[in-house]
């Protein structure tokens, strides 16, 4: 009779107690230690042909591990950063096991003894002011499909916000309808449950009004052709896509990121502090913010001035219950 530990009930326990409960991770944290596994066990599986919800949790070596973060370098053609963020995430999966079975101890800390890779800071990238009116300019504005992809592109500019922030926003976040000269206003939800409110300019407010003009509060305000609110994924090919088009970005890995790096490169050229462009943006920390004084810049543009922030705290979703452990994994 095997009576090794079997990894689906441990799974379940790290995701339903521990993660979301026990440590309150943010939403994103989550979902990228979700993305992990949901990636992890068709490897070990493929690799020891064995089904996803028979696994041991022995099967999930140091050196079947080992070869999976080989795999999401070669084969999937991932990052060091995005290689380390998996070893991570099956590191704190190691440690919490540890701390909940001492027979397990000696296999999470083989798991747990496999090092981070070191890599060379990557230059950030970023769009000229020229290239990010002709980025914007790509949608059809005529049809009401191209408006939304418009709104969606001038938004993410206009506000320097993250893709999760973009795509979870609703009606509710949009204070729009401004007296005595004040600008319109979005807040954003950002890493670690942080809130912060972002001014929004004239013809932002004016396009995003005409966008929710007859929508409720807790409706999303981007909306993709299938119907349902926009993914990360579905704003990574909306960006790629549009740059595509546009000839001075021919050949150019254009990432949604690369706009928000754009806001805070234009910010910085106009004369904006590095404090208010920390708390523009959301960063954790000022040393993220401190890498864009390091760019040459050659624009010159205007700004806003900044509201104010908050940081309230914020409930972990809801789980629901699955039979195998691939489709708990993708309900979470």
């Amino acid at each position: 009779m095997n009576k090794q530990p079997m990894l689906a009930p441990w799974l379940r326990r790290f995701f339903s107690e521990y993660i979301s409960t026990e440590r309150n991770l943010a939403l994103n944290t989550q979902n990228s230690y979700r993305d992990t596994f949901e990636l992890l066990l068709p490897f070990i599986s493929r690799t020891i042909r064995k089904s996803d919800d028979r696994l041991a949790l022995q099967d999930v070596n140091a050196v079947r591990v080992r070869e999976f973060l080989h795999y999401l370098e070669t084969e999937r053609d991932c990052s060091i950063a995005t290689r380390n963020l998996r070893l991570t995430a099956i590191r704190s999966f190691a440690r919490y096991v540890a701390s909940q079975e001492p027979a397990c101890k000696d296999w999470a800390q083989s798991v747990r003894a496999i090092e981070t890779k070191k890599s060379s800071p990557q230059p950030i990238g970023w769009l000229t002011v020229a290239e990010i009116e002709d980025l914007l300019k790509v949608p059809d504005i005529r049809r009401i499909r191209g408006r939304m992809e418009h709104a969606l592109l001038l938004f993410l500019y206009n506000t320097g916000a993250r893709v999760s922030e973009a795509v979870n926003l609703q009606v509710r976040d949009l204070q729009l309808a401004v007296r005595d000269g004040r600008h319109a206003l979005v807040t954003l939800h950002g890493k670690g449950g942080k809130v912060r409110r972002c001014p929004l300019q004239p013809h932002t407010a004016s396009v995003l009004m005409e966008l929710i003009r007859h929508k409720g509060p807790d409706e999303a305000v981007f909306i993709s052709q299938t119907g349902n609110p926009y993914t990360r994924f579905g704003v990574y090919r909306l960006v790629t896509r549009c740059a595509d088009q546009v000839p001075a970005l021919k050949g150019r890995k254009i990432s949604p990121h690369w706009i928000r790096h754009s806001t805070a490169c234009h910010l910085l050229q106009a004369g904006i502090d590095l404090n208010t462009i920390y708390a523009w943006l959301g960063h954790v920390s000022l040393d993220t913010t401190n890498v864009y004084a390091e760019i040459d810049l050659r624009m010159n543009t205007g700004a806003m001035e900044l509201s104010e922030f908050a940081q309230p705290h914020s409930s972990s979703p809801g789980r629901k219950q699955n039979t195998g452990i691939m489709a708990f994994l993708k309900s979470l």
